[in-house]
């Protein structure tokens, strides 16, 4: 069986997925043969670029319909567990890897404790500030007037070893036990953007399975400027509360009521931390 599949999703930034592409091979020693990019749609010359440099350095899957972020990974996680990977590491192409020993960190959490379905490292901005390893599931409250008071406690962790228990994945940089990710059938192709994270939580979660958050272990999220550049602010508000609905609705059961009020406070708090 093959160990761990490197997959990365690419849309019109090629110069990126290649930077990212130098860098596991050179820092985390991944084989070349082990590296799944799948350009999704691209609109520019992505895939020519791609093509050209792919010789001997990484697996060019080329989609021909941009169905969104879940749908481009759900690509490569298939093809990953059809050729018999026991382990995926969905990276985002705007990610900077400095610790050789990432891949060996992560995957040792998922071989040694078999209700861990998923692992994140700690993610940091590039200015050291640490994102929310959002810990606890979040309730109405936590969504709405009480989301000032999630930042501070969705950082606690408890831990084990050296990872404590998360609700949710970090969708940037993630390492997935695919035999758990294809029971729940992957990740829900239902959004295009935005919320994949907290539903494929929530699908692991009726299956008994657990995220964690590797503390040992972290990354640098450099934020590329594929969604800014894609889309206009009020494209962007429009996606995120589609996204945020389904999940709502679909995943937590909320009302109608219950899901307007928390989208609402959903939009202000992205405004407000855009601004």
């Amino acid at each position: 069986m093959r160990e761990i599949a490197v997959i990365i999703l690419n849309y019109n930034t090629w110069k990126d997925t290649i930077k990212e592409v130098e860098s596991i091979i050179y820092t985390c020693d991944v084989k070349p043969q082990d590296i799944y990019v799948i350009d999704n749609a691209s609109t520019n010359d992505s895939v020519f670029q791609l093509e050209l440099y792919s010789k001997n350095r990484f697996n060019l899957i080329i989609s021909n319909k941009n169905n969104g972020y879940a749908a481009g990974n759900n690509i490569g996680l298939r093809l990953a567990y059809k050729k018999g990977y026991k382990y995926a590491w969905i990276l985002n192409n705007d990610i900077i890897i400095q610790d050789k020993n990432i891949i060996k960190k992560n995957i040792t959490i998922l071989k040694n404790h078999n209700d861990v379905a998923c692992v994140s490292p700690d993610i940091y901005t590039p200015n050291g500030y640490i994102f929310n390893r959002d810990s606890i599931r979040p309730n109405f409250w936590d969504f709405t007037f009480g989301m000032l008071a999630y930042k501070k406690k969705g950082r606690k962790i408890f831990l084990k070893e050296n990872f404590g228990y998360v609700y949710r994945p970090q969708g940037c940089c993630m390492f997935l036990n695919l035999e758990y990710l294809n029971k729940v059938d992957y990740f829900d192709e239902h959004t295009f953007l935005y919320c994949e994270e907290i539903i494929l939580a929530e699908r692991l979660l009726n299956l008994g399975y657990k995220c964690a958050c590797n503390v040992n272990s972290s990354v640098i999220h450099n934020h590329s400027k594929t969604v800014k550049n894609t889309f206009q602010k009020k494209e962007i508000i429009k996606i995120k509360e589609s996204s945020f609905d389904y999940y709502l609705s679909k995943y937590r059961n909320y009302n109608i009521i219950s899901r307007k009020i928390a989208v609402l406070f959903d939009i202000i708090k992205w405004n407000i931390l855009k601004n």
